[in-house]
């Protein structure tokens, strides 16, 4: 019901840098999650749990700029559903509440509104609540499905909630809080960097396990299994986002998710997997040939992919911009390039191509898999991101990509999943091992 990996202390100091941001003429709401629908266990939407760490369905959040209080206000105790015999944050709490959160008072839901009344400035997040499996991506998509259905368009609980202040309370002026939001999650606490590093680690162990298992035949959602069991036997809640487990052509849709499709011999396998770890994530990314030897082509293109992969992270390190690290990379691919021999002018281009791309040093990773962007700014010790180079052979339909998720730290990166194997021999190596799959019983026909 409420977490223990941040002490009331960096709550506080989180909600201090909110007031700062927002001025002492405005206050901040934020609405949490609802219970779920389904029978699966409650998670609190990201952007609240930021502020606050408390795990409670149809909670709220005020913090007054101008009084530089905070108000947590909560169900009653006999409104939320209890499966053990601890305090929960409550409304009837209060003390407890306020121990565990550093908040100024604790009321009852119903009391939300008078806070509200006086005109002047609201900020709200007026994108939905990061939940389970959600980014603003895939919550973007997802709207923009349900508007363009002529029989739905219903809105988000967000745009209802700001829809009903709106005519509750006329004279107020409401302003987006996400992007002082995204700004103060793109520097990580030490906190926060330790849960994103063993989120890293446990990406790295199954994608490891996940090498081990592969061979001609087995499915993709077997290597997703393999995973997962490693992510939730280390502690964490699941995946943090679908797993993406592509095999042959199946990779060209780069998010590709159905993972229903048998590994083939003489093609790569994909793989793009990362757990839900105490509300934080990571994000890793390889490929590797489903029978265990890279042919000569793939180890041309992968290999390429490896070398430029290699390439940005030796750049990395505080006070640079994301595109001077780009441009540096992208100078010494080019003269790679040059001197290799490729077996099909095609391969040459897609490398040329490559080149090209800008986008290879990739987003934020934190509460989410992508977590905002950095890109603008010069980078910072405790900055976490994706280093994520992709190439893509359209002749071929191939599409290959390696990622590796790192932290700036003072004089250069930490890579959190640097356990799974990136040399091509490496990986190799790993995949000749014994896996889950191969030490456990045959599936039945």
């Amino acid at each position: 019901m409420c977490q223990s990996c941040f002490p009331a202390e960096e709550l506080a100091q989180r909600r201090e840098r909110l007031f700062d941001a927002i001025g002492d003429q405005a206050v901040a709401v934020i609405q949490g999650a609802d219970n779920p629908q389904a029978m699966r266990r409650f998670r609190q939407y990201n952007e609240f749990y930021y502020f606050t760490g408390i795990e409670v369905a149809h909670a709220y959040v005020v913090m007054d700029g101008k009084t530089r209080k905070t108000t947590l206000y909560l169900p009653r105790e006999s409104q939320i559903s209890k499966e053990h015999d601890s305090a929960v944050p409550s409304a009837d709490n209060v003390e407890y509440t306020i121990k565990l959160t550093g908040v100024d008072g604790v009321r009852g839901v119903e009391s939300l509104g008078p806070q509200l009344q006086r005109p002047g400035v609201v900020y709200a997040p007026f994108r939905p609540g990061q939940g389970f499996n959600m980014t603003y991506g895939t919550l973007s998509s997802w709207q923009t499905g349900v508007t363009a259905d002529p029989w739905d368009g219903q809105l988000t609980r967000s745009a209802q909630f700001i829809d009903k202040l709106r005519n509750r309370y006329p004279g107020l002026e409401f302003r987006d809080l996400i992007p002082i939001i995204d700004d103060m999650r793109l520097v990580k606490s030490e906190r926060e960097i330790a849960l994103c590093r063993r989120a890293g680690h446990l990406s790295a162990i199954g994608v490891c396990e996940a090498m081990r298992s592969t061979k001609p035949g087995v499915f993709e959602y077997q290597l997703d299994a393999v995973m997962r069991y490693h992510y939730i036997a280390g502690g964490a809640r699941d995946l943090s986002y679908p797993a993406i487990i592509a095999g042959g052509l199946n990779a060209w849709h780069g998010h590709y998710q159905m993972n229903n499709c048998p590994l083939n011999d003489g093609e790569m396998v994909l793989v793009d997997c990362a757990p839900d770890y105490n509300y934080y994530t990571s994000d890793i990314g390889r490929m590797w040939p489903v029978n265990g030897t890279y042919s000569q082509a793939q180890r041309e293109l992968y290999g390429f992919v490896v070398e430029y992969h290699k390439s940005l992270l030796a750049g990395i390190r505080p006070g640079r911009m994301y595109a001077d690290i780009q441009a540096e990379s992208t100078e010494a691919m080019r003269a790679l390039v040059a001197k290799s021999t490729f077996s099909k002018p095609i391969y040459k281009a897609a490398c040329e191509n490559m080149c090209e791309f800008p986008w290879h040093l990739s987003h934020a990773v934190g509460m989410c898999v992508h977590d905002g962007s950095p890109r603008m700014k010069p980078l910072e010790p405790g900055m976490i991101f994706a280093v994520d180079p992709q190439m893509r052979v359209p002749e071929e339909r191939l599409y290959i990509r390696c990622e590796d998720t790192i932290v700036v730290t003072e004089d250069g990166i930490e890579n959190f999943t640097e356990a799974a194997p990136l040399e091509l021999d490496d990986m190799e190596k790993m995949m000749a091992e014994p896996g889950m799959l191969q030490t456990s019983p045959p599936l039945s026909e």
